[in-house]
């Protein structure tokens, strides 16, 4: 990483462990991580997308969602990061720049209100690697274990049951997983996600029975 972009992320670290994210909009560019919807459906502006990963994390869909992809009666499940004990785990996704102070100021109180006021989120910062430029620092929102909605590991069955069924304010769960691995396959064809393939997999055959049985 360059000596500009240690600078940089000592000064994001900085502003969020004294929770001053105003203080991003001062920097000349912020990077943001996503590795969920925001892959496909990025509702803020932002002047650059580069296509990576971050190091470290494995992506599970341990999280759910009363608001977006499902109902309080009827929680819906979407995906967090979860520490690698190893390190070797990679997540791939994309790196939204944001630029100059009004960029910045803005996607930063969207996402923050989105992640971390509406859903739990924590942030941190994290070096995002590509083909296309150096190691660059990136906010990371994920949902830890003191999450009131983080709900723990489980299993591939009970999961695409869930995701099957499960529907929201933005649409069905469904459309956020097949449009995740979708993208992945497109845009990282020699990716292997066992996780994220073996659950959409899963999905799509309790949509057909489903299906078959109306």
């Amino acid at each position: 990483m360059s000596e500009k972009n240690i600078s940089c992320m000592k000064k994001i670290n900085e502003a969020i462990r004294l929770n001053q994210f105003d203080d991003l909009s001062n920097l000349e560019e912020v990077w943001v991580f996503g590795y969920g919807s925001l892959i496909w459906r990025p509702v803020f502006r932002y002047s650059e997308k580069i296509v990576g990963k971050i190091r470290g994390f494995h992506r599970r869909f341990y999280q759910s969602d009363m608001t977006y992809r499902g109902t309080p009666e009827f929680p819906a499940r979407v995906a967090t990061l979860l520490k690698d004990p190893t390190a070797e785990a990679e997540t791939y996704g994309c790196a939204f720049k944001l630029s100059g102070k009004n960029e910045i100021s803005a996607g930063i109180k969207y996402l923050h209100t989105r992640e971390v006021e509406k859903a739990g989120y924590s942030v941190t910062v994290e070096e995002f690697h590509s083909c296309e430029s150096p190691p660059i620092p990136a906010l990371v929102y994920t949902a830890t274990t003191e999450n009131y909605y983080f709900t723990g590991k489980q299993s591939m069955e009970e999961l695409s049951d869930i995701i099957a069924n499960a529907s929201g304010l933005a649409g069905p769960n469904t459309e956020y997983l097949f449009r995740l691995a979708e993208w992945q396959r497109e845009f990282l064809p020699l990716v292997e996600d066992d996780h994220l393939y073996e659950l959409t997999r899963m999905t799509k055959e309790k949509i057909s029975k489903i299906e078959s049985e109306n």
